[in-house]
C-alpha cells in the first residue's frame, strides 16, 4: 500500500513548490512594477508641488516687502497722522498718490486700502472690491494682525471684510501701520492681490493638474474639481499622498501647504501608464522554465538516490516486525547516509537487546525485594505484640514503673516504624522526640531538662521522617552527656514567610567552628566520625525534600551550648513541594 507513496508526495511537492513560485514572482514583478511606478509619479508629484509652492511663497514674499514699502511712504503717513477735522479731499488724494507710486513696479495689486483709527479710508481703486460694512474703523480691525505690532498676515479673500466684485477669489495682505518717529500705531493696510499672480505660477508647469485652495478648502484658483479631493488633514508642510479613482483611473493626489501663508496646492497625476513590455514576458517564462525543469531534475534525483533507498531500508525494518523481534538488516544498502541509517538501526537493536536483559534482570531484584519487604514487615507486629505481652505482665506484678516505660517504647516504635511514610506532621515528629527523650530521661534521670517552643500553626505542617530526633540524640550523647552536669534541650519550630524554621538548642559542650562548617559542607565524612555523620546525613536528607542546600544554620560556642536550626518549606497536608 506504501510503495512509492514518499516519491508521489515528493513530486507533488515539487509540483506544489513550482506552482507557488510562479504566482509568487508574478506578484512580486507586479507589484515591483506598481511600485516603480508610483515611486517615479511620487518624484514626479514632489518635484511640481515643491517648484509650484516655492513660486508662490517667493511672490507673497515680495508684496509683503511692497507692503512694508507703502506703510513708509511720507505722503501716507502725512494722512495717518492728520487731525480728522483737517482730512480733506486732498490730502487722500496724496496719500493714494503715494502708494500707486509704490505700485507701479508692479501690476499685481488689485487695490489698497488705508483706513485711519477713525475709520476714514482710502484705496487706490475702489470700483474692485467692496467693503463689507459702510464704517471700518478701529473695532473691526482684526485682534491676530494687532496683536503682531506690524507685521504682515496673509489672508484668503480679505479675511471677510472685503469682497471682489467679479466674484473671484484674492490674497489679502493686511497689516496695522506704526508711525517711524512716535512708533504709536496710526491705520491699518489692506493690499488685495489678484489671483493672476498664482495662475501665472501654475501656467508654468508642463505636467500634470494644479490647484490653490486656503486651508480651510477656499477655492482661489487652477483645477476646481481637485478641490473635491482635498482635506483639512492634508494640510501639512511635508507633501501628502494619496491614491484614488477619478474617471474611472487610478490617480495620485498630492498636496503641500505653502509655507507662512493659508494656501495649500493640490496636484493630480494619473498612475498605470507604465507599459509592461512583451520582452519581460519572455524573460519570465523563460526563468520560470529553467527554475521548474531544475526541480523536477533535483526531484528524479532525490528519488533515485534517497527514496528508493529508504523505501528498501523500511522493507527490511518490517520482516523484524513480522516476525515480533527486532532483527538487524542484513541486505546491502549505499554507502552513504543510508548506509550509515542501517547501521544505527543494527547497533539500536542490539543495544536494545542489552536493554531488555537489564530490565528482566531488574525486575526480577525488585521482585525479590518486594518478597523481603514483606518479610521484614511481619518483625514490627511481632515486637508490638511482644511488648504489650510485657507491659501487661510488669503490670500485674505491681511494677507501674516499668509497664509505663515499656508503653512508651511501644509506642516509640510504633510511629517510628509503623506505616512507612517518609514524611509526617511536625506534631508527630515531636511525639516521637518526646518519647524517645521520656526513654532517655529513665536512663539518666534529672540531667536532661527537655522545653517545648512550638507555635499553632506550625503543627499540622509536613517535615521529612525522623529529622528532629537524630539532632536530639547529638545533644545528649555529644553535647550535654560529656559536660557532666544538667542540661536544658531546647527544640523550636515557627513560620516565617513560606519557610518553616525548626531548631534543637541543648546547653552541652558545644562544638567548635570547624565542625560546624564541616556539618554545613557537602563533603561526606568518614566512617569513624559517627557524630558529624549523623548530623550530616540528616541535613542531607532536608536538602534533598527542600531541593536546595540552604537548609541549615548552626550556632555554637564551646563549653556553652549549640543550635541547630533546620530551614524547609512550609506543606500542608494534601500540597506538595
Amino acid at each position: 500500500m506504501r510503495t512509492g507513496s514518499l516519491s508521489r508526495k515528493l513530486r507533488r511537492l515539487l509540483l506544489f513548490v513550482v506552482t507557488v513560485m510562479t504566482i509568487a514572482f508574478l506578484v512580486s514583478t507586479f507589484l515591483v512594477v506598481r511600485k516603480e511606478e508610483r515611486d517615479s509619479v511620487t518624484r514626479e508629484s514632489e518635484m511640481g508641488l515643491l517648484g509650484v509652492s516655492g513660486s508662490i511663497a517667493s511672490s507673497l514674499e515680495g508684496y509683503l516687502e511692497l507692503s512694508r514699502l507703502i506703510m513708509m511712504d511720507s505722503k501716507l503717513a502725512a494722512y495717518l497722522r492728520a487731525d480728522s477735522d483737517v482730512v480733506d479731499a486732498g490730502l487722500a488724494n496724496d496719500a493714494r498718490y503715494g502708494v500707486q507710486a509704490v505700485l507701479n513696479v508692479t501690476n499685481g495689486v488689485d487695490s489698497v486700502y488705508i483706513f485711519r483709527r477713525d475709520g476714514i479710508c482710502t484705496c487706490t481703486k475702489s470700483h474692485v472690491y467692496v467693503l463689507s460694512d459702510s464704517v471700518f474703523s478701529e473695532e473691526y480691525w482684526p485682534v491676530k494682525v494687532l496683536a503682531l505690532k506690524g507685521k504682515p498676515v496673509i489672508y484668503v479673500n480679505g479675511n471677510g471684510a472685503l469682497k471682489k466684485v467679479n466674484g473671484q477669489a484674492f490674497i489679502t495682505i493686511e497689516r496695522a501701520i506704526y508711525d517711524l518717529n512716535s512708533q504709536d500705531m496710526t491705520g491699518y493696510l489692506s493690499m488685495m492681490i489678484s489671483r493672476n499672480v498664482i495662475e501665472q505660477v501654475l501656467a508654468a508647469q508642463t505636467s500634470g493638474n494644479y490647484c490653490v485652495l486656503g486651508r480651510d478648502g477656499t477655492y482661489v484658483c487652477g483645477n476646481s474639481k481637485l478641490g473635491l479631493f482635498y482635506d483639512r488633514s492634508m494640510a501639512a508642510n511635508s507633501i501628502t499622498h494619496r491614491d484614488m479613482v477619478y474617471q474611472e483611473r487610478r490617480v495620485m493626489i498630492s498636496c503641500i501647504a505653502v509655507k507662512d501663508t493659508p494656501l495649500v496646492v493640490v496636484s493630480m497625476h494619473p498612475l498605470g501608464n507604465t507599459s509592461f513590455r512583451a520582452q519581460s514576458v519572455w524573460i519570465l517564462i523563460f526563468l520560470m522554465t529553467v527554475v521548474s525543469i531544475s526541480l523536477f531534475t533535483f526531484g528524479r534525483y532525490v528519488g533515485h538516490n534517497v527514496t528508493r533507498p529508504v523505501l528498501k531500508l523500511s522493507k527490511a525494518m518490517e520482516i523484524g516486525k513480522n516476525e515480533n523481534e527486532l532483527v538487524p538488516i542484513t541486505d546491502v544498502m549505499p554507502d552513504n547516509e543510508i548506509g550509515l541509517l542501517k547501521d544505527s538501526y543494527n547497533s539500536m537493536v542490539i543495544r536494545i537487546r542489552e536493554l531488555i536483559q537489564q530490565l528482566i534482570a531488574k525486575e526480577q531484584s525488585v521482585q525479590k525485594a518486594e518478597l523481603r519487604v514483606l518479610q521484614e514487615q511481619i518483625k514490627p507486629h511481632f515486637l508490638y505484640n511482644s511488648i504489650g505481652t510485657i507491659s501487661a505482665l510488669a503490670l500485674e506484678n505491681g511494677c507501674e514503673d516499668v509497664s509505663a516505660a515499656i508503653e512508651t517504647l511501644g509506642r516509640f516504635y510504633r510511629n517510628f516504624l509503623s506505616k512507612g511514610d517518609r514524611e509526617i506532621t511536625l506534631e508527630r515528629e515531636i511525639t516521637i522526640v518526646k518519647d524517645y527523650l521520656s526513654l532517655q530521661k529513665l536512663r539518666y534521670g534529672d540531667i536532661i531538662q527537655d522545653e517545648y517552643d512550638i507555635s499553632d500553626d506550625s503543627g499540622d505542617c509536613i517535615v521529612p521522617k525522623l529529622i528532629l530526633q537524630p539532632l536530639v540524640e547529638n545533644s545528649i550523647y555529644h553535647g550535654i552527656r560529656q559536660k557532666g552536669e544538667a542540661g536544658v534541650i531546647r527544640i523550636s519550630a515557627y513560620i516565617e514567610g513560606d519557610d518553616l524554621h525548626l531548631s534543637v538548642y541543648d546547653t552541652g559542650v558545644g562544638m567548635s567552628k570547624e565542625t560546624a562548617e564541616s556539618l554545613i559542607s557537602r563533603v561526606k565524612p568518614s566512617a569513624g566520625a559517627e557524630e558529624s555523620f549523623g548530623l550530616w546525613g540528616t541535613i542531607e536528607r532536608v536538602r534533598y525534600y527542600a531541593h536546595r542546600d540552604d537548609v541549615v544554620k548552626i550556632e555554637s560556642e564551646e563549653g556553652e551550648y549549640s543550635k541547630v536550626e533546620l530551614i524547609i518549606p512550609v506543606v500542608k497536608p494534601g500540597e506538595e513541594i
